[in-house]
């Protein structure tokens, strides 16, 4: 169970940030493709690249990716499969500023300008952060099969390399709604978001470590048969490192025969190419240890980290006198136990352990690769922002040189002023803005300091519509957190591209339907006195916006 001490507390929305990404890097590969290709087609290769963003509200929210086709641009009859599987268990949650190789696969030279992905309804598992699961029986899959437009065609050649990345909008206040039978309904919210960096930028993530077996040994590689049930072509070089699990004991390549099991830390060059920097080996089943994960929990007395594991529970790592602190790898913040003041919950770590077999494990180092920081947004000025920990203590934040806000969902229409964004914040009133912000350590002042601050949806409390929707306005009423009626006026954008998402769901009879509300029906459907609920975000003008209205009928 994960802890109940939450420092990063986002508690007013279903689901916090997240990103799915899918790289599709075009290069030498080993498994996949349409069985329908002929032989002689021209194959270039896609590797499937996984990426996500931490949850405070869930410990886990696992989904079993089925399929993975991509839409041949002049006939999307065409689909030619990327992945496909029953056996590749997803855990959202712990994707974070790590990529998820799934598989290469071969596929044909050509371009593509939409993909489908495919995930297996009753394969979605809900962990709650304080531990407990949501019942497989509340749990509803509107639509398991979401296509994706890719804003840019990713074209396929038998030597190029392509990216592609898509993201998963986990912070969509509609991903996942509770309804007020108590079950929840699960909506794919996914966009195509272009990859600016392109191969180079696969080349720099950091990749999840893909557990297997050892299918065959060369003179300077190897394949591993992961458990997802795909080949991946792994080269060595000499800043490879081994670890014979057995012997207990630095290995090397030799070591390796096929059948043992495996457990890799991958790096990708800029052509696609995948080489280890980390192999554990053994010929039995390795530890199920993750040397990547999320901070859970930070015990300063004890000097221990709390990081997460594939299995959705946290493990205790012992932090030694020695034990050094960086963060991205180039800067220091300092060793020992000392430095576990300026890490807290939320954090992604990059662990590396004297021993593996050793319980509990002991850090050698410890890399933050991202800092973060989240909540209630308390007070804001032009210099500095507080978010507020009510356990933990409150935390402000200076602007970093290159500060910029937005809104969840809108990155490309940043604002690089921190008034506005004060504004912003000390003129929500009673309803509690949230956000969530991206830090950079501050050498000079041994402090955090913030780069940007996205405001996160605010989902309020079930109600009704209170005034009718009408140009572009409308009324809703709640009971607020001092158990108080609050009616507050909510806009909604009928802008193309800017639109909140409308969604109705329906109950008949016991079956639930949920379907979207296109904005010339927004007069007919947003009347008084309907059940809703409402997801706002704050404007620089004390005003709110709609992001999102979920309309109850038949409950």
């Amino acid at each position: 169970m994960r802890p109940a001490f939450r420092s990063l507390s986002l508690a007013a929305l279903p689901l916090s940030l997240g990103a799915l990404a899918l790289g599709l890097a075009c290069s030498g590969g080993s498994s996949g493709g349409s069985a329908a290709t002929p032989a002689s087609t021209p194959m270039g290769a896609a590797s499937i690249i996984l990426t996500d963003a931490p949850s405070d509200q869930w410990s886990a929210i696992e989904v079993v990716v089925t399929r993975v086709t991509l839409l041949n641009k002049t006939d999307h009859s065409k689909e030619v499969v990327a992945f496909q599987g029953a056996t590749a268990k997803i855990n959202l949650v712990d994707l974070d500023s790590v990529g998820e190789l799934l598989a290469t696969a071969q596929i044909p030279v050509g371009t593509y300008d939409a993909l489908r992905i495919t995930i297996d309804p009753a394969s979605v598992n809900l962990v709650k952060a304080d531990g407990s699961s949501v019942p497989s029986n509340l749990v509803r899959v509107a639509g398991s099969t979401v296509q994706v437009g890719l804003s840019s065609d990713l074209v396929v050649t038998a030597s190029g390399n392509n990216a592609v990345q898509l993201d998963f909008d986990l912070g969509h206040p509609l991903f996942l709604v509770p309804l007020p039978d108590g079950s929840w309904v699960m909506n794919l919210q996914v966009k195509h978001r272009p990859n600016a960096n392109g191969m180079m930028g696969m080349a720099q993530m950091a990749f999840r470590h893909r557990r297997g077996t050892i299918a065959s040994v060369g003179a300077s590689s190897f394949v591993l048969h992961t458990d997802s049930g795909n080949d991946l072509t792994v080269n060595v070089d000499a800043g490879s490192w081994f670890f014979d699990a057995d012997a207990k004991a630095v290995g090397s390549l030799a070591g390796l025969a096929p059948g043992k099991n495996a457990l890799v830390s991958l790096r990708m060059q800029a052509d696609g190419s995948l080489w280890a920097v980390r192999v554990w080996y053994g010929a039995n089943a390795l530890p199920g240890w993750t040397p990547e994960g999320h901070v859970y929990g930070v015990d300063q007395a004890m000097g221990r980290l709390l990081v997460s594991t594939n299995a959705s529970t946290p493990r205790a790592i012992a932090i030694d006198a020695d034990t050094a602190f960086t963060f991205r790898t180039s800067q220091t913040l300092g060793t020992g136990p000392a430095a576990l003041a300026n890490l807290w919950t939320g954090f992604k770590v990059q662990v590396e352990v004297k021993d593996p077999l050793q319980v509990p494990m002991h850090a050698k180092s410890v890399n933050i690769q991202r800092a973060v920081d989240g909540g209630v947004i308390k007070a804001a000025t032009a210099t500095s922002f507080t978010y507020q920990h009510l356990l933990a203590g409150d935390r402000m934040h200076a602007y970093a040189n290159a500060f910029s806000w937005w809104y969840l969902g809108f990155p490309g229409a940043t604002s690089g002023s921190s008034g506005a964004f004060a504004a912003a914040v000390t003129g929500a009133g009673d309803v509690r803005v949230q956000g969530v912000s991206d830090l950079v350590w501050n050498g000079g002042t041994s402090a955090w300091d913030a780069s940007n601050a996205i405001f996160l949806p605010v989902a309020l409390p079930q109600g009704a519509i209170s005034t009718s929707y009408s140009g572009g306005q409308m009324g809703f009423t709640f009971t607020n957190s001092t158990v108080a009626t609050q009616t507050i006026s909510v806009s909604l954008n009928t802008v193309v591209g800017a639109q909140p998402v409308v969604l109705e769901v329906v109950n008949q009879a016991g079956t639930v339907t949920v379907l979207p509300l296109d904005a010339s029906t927004w007069g007919a459907k947003l009347v008084s006195p309907a059940k809703a609920r409402v997801a706002v975000v704050p404007k620089p003008d004390g005003s709110f916006a709609a992001y999102a209205v979920v309309v109850f009928t038949g409950f």
